[in-house]
């Protein structure tokens, strides 16, 4: 679309999942929107990712499921294997069983229902510059189109869906809005998609996407099998951001050489990317502007899956900017109930699995094989724990844990410990400030429990 005019209700800067969910909603709310991304249209929704997806965003959003040629497979579950291999739990949760995506097909089709529903303007390769403010409220934003030429587009409320490392993030001049993050809550990915023409090797477990636990092949991270079909897979792994010179060769030693036993193969997509895996940012909101996504880190920390909580930020932001058009006010106080909804919705597992995730990063793989082993850990806590954000156990299930453990002690009480913050800090998401000016207070509850793991993590790593 050639731009027909430069004012809108609302901007969305990105058509990924998100952004073009955002875009959707937002019309179908009868709202006037502009929808720009920085790539050509064709390559919208080419992404390096692991590509899963879970049903209930499709229920939850009333939206098509993915089908025909954007539908790669159907998953029953998640089989998490300790470092040795010795120890495979299988998670069966129906509310996340889902589907492995065509990545390119499916952010086509996210697109075209949003531009189908209504969206005023859609602008390819158009860069998103500098953020316009009237009255300290965000009402608009600088970009050049692909032409080369500068404009400014106004809106009551711009939605930035723009990514990790958005322009407009790393502008705002809101101090309250986190700009950046530690290279202690990402990991670097790399990964290939792989087809064997020959038939000569066929891909295993087709109903489970496999997860692997290993410090030394995977460090910080984790290794990934994804089937897309009965021959055809999706592989990579994720470490630590201190390796970010060398996540290709750990993949090609690690992950390549173990998976790939024939070289009659096609690799189809290859590459690697960053992803966030920790708690989303503080507020998702600010006057005037609502992030999704993952530039508001909303990405589960565990496996660092983006696709259904970028949707369902995308649905509730929507909503919350049609409700400030019609009120007439675009500030933060007006535009929090989105941060209600994200918080109290997945920000409360993300949240407890983020410390799941620091205290795993921080246990070697004697640790990991024991702890998997012995099932100190079980499949259906691991599902408690991403549904409720804790553990309870019973009296008796406590002192049977600690038999099996009692070679490691320390680690049981370790765990023990995790579970009780990790129950401490959902319940605070749960009860995240309906209001603004009771952010602080709640902040700063949240801070003390991440200082109590960080200080449990600097004891594990002493007594190595």
């Amino acid at each position: 679309m050639e731009l027909s005019e430069n004012t809108f209700d609302v901007i969305v800067v990105g058509a990924g999942t998100g952004g073009a969910i955002a875009a959707r909603f937002a019309a179908e709310n009868g709202l006037e929107v502009c929808l720009i991304d920085r790539k050509e249209r064709n390559k919208i929704g080419n992404k390096i990712c692991g590509d899963a997806v879970g049903k209930e965003v499709f229920d939850i959003l009333n939206i098509d499921h993915p089908s025909g040629k954007e539908l790669s497979c159907t998953i029953k579950g998640v089989k998490l294997y300790s470092p040795d291999r010795t120890k495979c739990i299988t998670m069966i949760d129906p509310r996340q069983t889902g589907y492995v995506v065509n990545r390119v097909e499916f952010g086509q089709r996210l697109l075209n229902d949003a531009i189908n529903a209504g969206v005023k303007q859609f602008l390819d390769e158009t860069m998103a510059l500098d953020l316009i403010y009237d009255n300290d409220i965000v009402n608009g934003v600088t970009v050049k189109l692909k032409d080369g030429t500068k404009i400014d587009l106004k809106s009551k409320i711009l939605i930035d869906a723009s990514g990790l490392y958005s322009p407009l993030k790393k502008k705002i001049k809101f101090d309250i809005i986190e700009k950046d993050f530690s290279k202690d809550d990402a990991i670097i990915c790399y990964r290939e998609i792989i087809d064997f023409p020959a038939k000569d090797q066929e891909i295993q477990d087709l109903e489970y996407i496999s997860i692997i636990l290993d410090q030394e092949k995977a460090p910080g991270g984790y290794i990934w099998y994804f089937p897309r079909n009965k021959y055809s897979f999706n592989i990579g792994l994720g470490v630590f951001m201190d390796y970010k010179g060398k996540v290709k060769e750990l993949y090609k030693e690690n992950v390549f050489k173990e998976y790939v036993k024939t070289s009659n193969i096609e690799i189809h997509s290859s590459g690697g990317g960053v992803c966030p895996v920790r708690r989303p940012i503080w507020t998702c909101v600010a006057n005037g502007i609502i992030f999704v996504g993952d530039s508001a880190l909303q990405v589960n920390p565990l496996h660092g899956g983006g696709i259904d909580p970028s949707m369902r930020a995308g649905f509730f932001a929507a909503n919350t900017a049609a409700g400030a058009i019609q009120s007439g006010d675009y500030s933060i106080d007006k535009l929090w109930d989105y941060n209600v909804k994200i918080m109290t919705n997945f920000g409360a597992e993300f949240a407890a699995l983020d410390l799941l995730r620091r205290v795993l990063q921080s246990l070697n793989n004697s640790d990991l094989n024991f702890g998997l082993g012995k099932e100190l850990l079980t499949a259906s806590e691991i599902l408690q724990i991403a549904e409720t954000g804790g553990i309870t156990l019973s009296l008796w299930n406590m002192a049977f844990k600690a038999f099996k453990g009692i070679s490691r002690p320390k680690l049981l009480l370790d765990l023990n410990y995790l579970r009780i913050r990790m129950s401490e800090i959902y319940a605070l998401y749960e009860n995240f400030p309906r209001n603004y000016n009771q952010f602080e207070e709640w902040k700063k509850k949240v801070q003390v429990v991440y200082d109590k793991i960080h200080k449990m993590i600097i004891e594990v790593k002493n007594n190595k």
